[in-house]
């Protein structure tokens, strides 16, 4: 038998207000509606709810079950109609992904992001840096969904996974005024000058800049100290004011307002580290098994 919600509502709200003029005021119609609402309930139902042979108000037992299940009944019809617009709008609600990096790797973090985007462009994400200090605490915590980083810096930690996502290939930056007319290195203006290096706190004896420094040692060029910077945009600004060096991945630009300072390549062998979106949702693992598969069909 298929039963309309409403006469229940209607039941509830005579019971509630203890009549039925009053649940009609409630429900905004006749008191007339609601009494013949009540009474083809009973009708239908073959049994007493409204005891009418007493001049006060009461409800029989039978209406004291049917109350009890229809306040249930429209609890639950009130959760689902929300539900309902839940769902409705809930095609135009966009996921946000927070997305955070360690400082130096904002270009594989925006080629990740634009690319995510590409694959679904209802989904929203936010970039920001992270210090590697509390980075992996705070992506354990649900801080945030995904790290930008090297292996190097996490190969050590558990319950984490990560996901290659690009390659880092870095270069020497130097400033026009270490060459000569013929292009040559001067060695000696460069003794005099410093090595700008990135505070990278996480890697291990692994780490690419410690390799920096083998292979100038063994091409013959040394500097006068080596310092320590928080980014590489620093380090171009500083290669420009000091003429010194700099390591400087391949894929970023130099810019314009930097006329002294060039990528200096001749007879560097390149050096390659993989950049990793470090994650620990499975969901997000799956995410960016689908960037890969993304990326290699592109």
């Amino acid at each position: 038998m298929n039963y309309n919600i409403l006469p229940f509502k209607y039941f509830v709200d005579v019971v509630e207000t203890q009549g039925f003029t009053s649940a009609a005021k409630r429900n905004f119609i006749s008191q007339t509606a609601i009494s013949n609402s009540v009474k083809n309930l009973e009708q239908q139902l073959d049994v007493k709810l409204i005891d009418r042979s007493t001049s006060h108000f009461m409800v029989t037992p039978a209406g004291e079950v049917l109350y009890r299940d229809s306040i249930k009944l429209i609890k639950d019809y009130q959760s689902f109609a929300d539900n309902l617009t839940n769902l409705k709008h809930s095609g135009n609600q966009k996921h946000v992904l927070k997305i955070r990096y360690l400082r130096g790797f904002g270009y594989w973090a925006t080629v990740l992001a634009n690319n995510l985007q590409k694959l679904d462009p209802t989904m929203e994400i936010q970039l920001d840096t992270e210090s590697f200090s509390d980075s992996i605490t705070r992506l354990d915590a649900g801080d945030y969904d995904i790290l930008v980083s090297f292996s190097t810096a996490v190969s050590k930690i558990k319950n984490i996974n990560s996901s290659p996502i690009g390659m880092a290939n870095f270069c020497i930056l130097a400033n026009k005024d270490i060459f000569d007319k013929e292009g040559k290195v001067k060695t000696r203006v460069v003794k005099k000058k410093p090595l700008f290096l990135q505070k990278w706190t996480a890697t291990d004896s692994n780490d690419v800049q410690q390799k920096i420094r083998i292979i100038l040692k063994k091409m013959g060029i040394s500097y006068s100290e080596v310092v320590y910077l928080d980014s590489f945009d620093s380090a171009t600004a500083n290669v420009e004011l000091s003429k010194g060096l700099a390591l400087y991945p391949r894929e970023f630009s130099i810019p314009d307002f930097y006329p002294n300072v060039l990528k200096y390549i001749p007879k560097f062998p390149d050096l390659q580290y993989d950049v990793v979106a470090i994650h620990k949702k499975p969901e997000i693992g799956q995410l960016l098994i689908k960037y890969e598969q993304y990326m290699e069909g592109k």
